[in-house]
């Protein structure tokens, strides 16, 4: 067996959180908010990214400290300002070749790591 795609990615919200962290999908990191299926649990948002999806599900949680996931963009500046300008708090990552780096936390606390490729060694 091996594992041939990713196809979502799925973070928690508690539900007085439900519409800011939505919208900082939608409007701080301009994710186009996809239909949801007849059958998905109420609430919450779909995001299409390419072919891969990110689902914000409405649950009670303490997000862990380091779980996150990646996403890639092609403007690693652009993406800076707008999350600094929405109050988004910037964590610096370690330096790793080839990319560029750094983490963030929706409004519910779940944590993104934010990537460049540069393709430098």
């Amino acid at each position: 067996m091996k594992i041939v795609a990713l196809e979502h990615v799925t973070v928690t919200a508690p539900e007085e959180l439900e519409p800011s962290v939505v919208s900082w999908y939608r409007d701080c990191l301009g994710l186009d908010e996809a239909d949801k299926p007849q059958g998905a649990r109420p609430g919450g948002a779909w995001f299409q990214i390419g072919a891969q999806q990110v689902h914000v599900t409405i649950d009670e949680h303490n997000p862990p400290q380091k779980a996150h996931f990646a996403l890639v963009v092609d403007d690693f500046d652009e993406v800076i300002e707008r999350l600094r300008n929405s109050g988004s708090h910037i964590e610096q990552a370690s330096e790793m070749p080839g990319r560029r780096r750094f983490y963030t936390r929706d409004p519910a606390g779940n944590r993104l790591e934010i990537v460049v490729i540069t393709g430098g060694d």
